[in-house]
């Protein structure tokens, strides 16, 4: 049975067979070094991609955007507080409101949005 998208969601739905997990990146990383004849170890790698996640994380903190040259930027948006109005599902509606909150918001790359239209 397939995953039901709505209008927004466009593309691939992530499922196992179609997405690589972190240990799995940091193979990858690690065995591309290795391929290009740089001497690392796993352990070096790992540190590396550990202090990478944590001063994008620290930057999402302290309010700033993280740009990753090739892949795409994280911006911090405010969100404002929405008014919404639901079907109750007995012929009525239920009323509220969302309140105002941050979200994080990602914007791909030219570089990156080209290789993947070069897929379709």
């Amino acid at each position: 049975m397939g995953v039901k998208q709505s209008k927004k969601q466009k593309g691939v739905s992530m499922t196992k067979e179609n997405t690589i997990n972190e240990a799995e990146a940091r193979e990858a990383v690690y065995n591309a070094l290795k391929e290009k004849g740089i001497k690392v170890t796993k352990t070096l790698v790992d540190q590396i991609m550990d202090t990478q996640i944590d001063l994008a994380i620290n930057g999402v903190k302290k309010g700033l955007g993280i740009k990753f040259q090739g892949l795409g930027t994280l911006t911090i948006v405010d969100v404002k507080e929405k008014a919404y109005k639901v079907p109750d599902g007995k012929g009525g509606f239920k009323e509220g409101t969302t309140p105002a909150h941050k979200t994080v918001h990602f914007r791909i790359s030219d570089k990156l949005k080209e290789e993947m239209n070069k897929l379709l």
